[in-house]
């Protein structure tokens, strides 16, 4: 039994004292992974381990609600922790196992990307390039210096070159005197990066390896023979959205645009008034649509108020109007990172989209109407035993399930004995995808409710540079400024600032909709209430 702890002692203490009796004993049998993804609506942890086959199992995969993080940052310590060690008791739960070490992910504008080239002349040119050239050079890589403020996540290279500038993918074995390369390297800012691990400090978790959520999400979703061919994967989360592009099997170019479904659940609140947010979330999910012309132009009728006949009428047309305006931007927005980065013309495989805004039905058809590429949505699948599909069936634990399969390849995590019966294992409460709904005819087109300035690239100020004499990686671009917070649900919407957004949408044509969607109840009380 955990002795008692004195009143006055520190949280960090006291938890370490807990998860050291917990670990007396070490788990050998199996190889865990532990993998927890921090996003600005929930926490997840996913607990895992390779079968014989080499595929992976899923021992547990849990959800919490959280506060405290905006687009990716953490700016509520205690919120995050109180969730972080609420979903860890419910993962031990399930998989039996006393937490102590996990990979995790960090996402949000703060996390970029950038290129240095550099190179090492061949130590024995007339019998060829040998591997211990390219050690050579990836050593030099390894000393480059980060910028002020910023630490390495990550680096790999890109491409290879010899003398005429012939690109080269393995070098080893060809002739050349010099050897040259363009290095990717994957950058976070040193204070963002400094509140996550203060997180899981205070939580009693120690950080067995950190990556960049863009830079892993495609384990689960993707073929390697979509990389070579070229694919850009999309994970639309509540506060930031990931873009990741792959080509030649390399990943090339990764972003972070501060802006996500939070945003819609914030517009569809400020489109017609109060409405919880537990409520506005079953709202899209349930009824919502990403395309307007493809949904019914009905009435739909929800309870807005616990243990009272609160209803209130609105235009499943006008919902799909407001969803499809603020997701046709985020869409615009990935698009121009995409083309900016000049790969536009290179994603022979398409876009895939994953991440929770990417349940909403008919999302696909937008991104291929905005982009002029093939899209699908895809859950985590490759790499996944059958008995598991089940239970990571939702796109938004596509990120956790990633984790889990590229924590496989660095190496298990140390568990402790959990003292405690293993339940049997539960799908977690976590919304499914919903199905594409059946193109239905409206007969109102659709109006666009914003017309966004052209974004600014993130990374379009960092291209391969020339070799300094002291290597340093450029200093970030200023981000996009598009943060968007969640609106709390007990605050009314007289305090809410009405943003251009929709002082522009009250000119277009949609005003002609809304007297049908704000009818009395009392006219159409037979509706579905939840």
């Amino acid at each position: 039994m955990v002795n008692k702890v004195s009143r006055g002692e520190p949280n960090i203490q006291r938890t370490v004292r807990v998860r050291e009796k917990l670990n007396q004993n070490i788990v050998e049998k199996k190889n865990y992974i532990v993998a927890v993804d921090i996003g600005s609506s929930e926490v997840v942890i996913a607990v895992g381990s390779i079968n014989e086959n080499g595929s992976l199992e899923v021992q547990a995969i849990v959800t919490e609600p959280t506060t405290g993080v905006t687009a990716g940052l953490v700016d509520n310590n205690e919120s995050v922790v109180e969730a972080l060690r609420k979903a860890r008791e419910k993962a031990e739960q399930q998989a039996g196992i006393a937490i102590t070490d996990a990979y995790v992910s960090i996402s949000g504008k703060f996390v970029r990307c950038a290129r240095y080239t550099d190179h090492v002349f061949v130590e024995d040119a007339e019998n060829c390039i040998s591997q211990r050239d390219v050690n050579a050079l990836s050593e030099r890589m390894r000393n480059v210096k980060a910028a002020d403020g910023e630490v390495i996540m990550d680096l790999f290279p890109l491409l290879y070159k010899g003398d005429a500038g012939t690109e080269m993918k393995n070098p080893v074995g060809s002739y050349s005197k010099q050897l040259s390369s363009t290095y990717n390297f994957i950058l976070c800012e040193r204070d963002a990066k400094n509140r996550f691990s203060r997180v899981f400090l205070e939580a009693g978790i120690k950080i067995k390896g950190i990556f960049a959520s863009a830079a892993v999400v495609a384990e689960s979703v993707v073929t390697s023979e979509e990389k070579e061919e070229g694919v850009a994967i999309v994970d639309i989360g509540s506060g930031v959205t990931d873009v990741a592009v792959y080509c030649g099997n390399v990943l090339t170019y990764i972003a972070s645009i501060p802006i996500g479904g939070a945003a819609i659940n914030n517009d569809i609140r400020l489109f017609n008034g109060y409405i919880p947010h537990k409520t506005i979330e079953n709202l899209k999910r349930r009824y919502g649509s990403a395309v307007a012309e493809m949904t019914k132009d009905d009435l739909i009728h929800i309870q807005i108020r616990k243990g009272a006949r609160t209803i209130k009428p609105i235009s499943r047309w006008n919902l799909a109007a407001v969803i499809g305006a603020r997701m046709t931007d985020i869409a615009e927005y990935v698009w121009n990172e995409i083309r900016e980065a000049g790969y536009a013309k290179k994603l022979s495989a398409g876009i895939v989209l994953t991440g929770g805004g990417a349940a909403l039905a008919n999302v696909a058809d937008l991104f291929n109407n905005v982009t002029g590429q093939e899209v699908r949505v895809a859950c985590a699948e490759i790499g996944v035993d059958s008995t598991s599909l089940e239970v990571v069936s939702s796109p938004n634990l596509t990120l956790a399930v990633s984790m889990l399969l590229r924590g496989a390849k660095e190496g298990a995590c140390p568990v402790g004995v959990l003292h405690t019966p293993i339940p049997k294992r539960v799908v977690p409460d976590v919304a499914p995808a919903q199905p594409a709904a059946q193109p239905a005819q409206s007969t109102q087109p659709v109006q666009s409710a914003t017309q966004p300035a052209e974004p600014q690239t993130i990374n379009q100020r960092y291209g391969a540079a020339a070799t300094p004499a002291t290597p340093v990686v450029p200093p970030a671009s200023t981000p996009l400024n598009n943060d968007v917070d969640d609106y709390d649900d007990d605050e009314e919407d007289e305090d809410i600032k009405r943003e251009g957004f929709f002082s522009r949408w009250w000119k277009n044509k949609i005003k002609k909709g809304l007297d049908d969607a704000f009818r009395n109840p009392e006219d159409d009380d037979d509706g579905d209430d939840y």
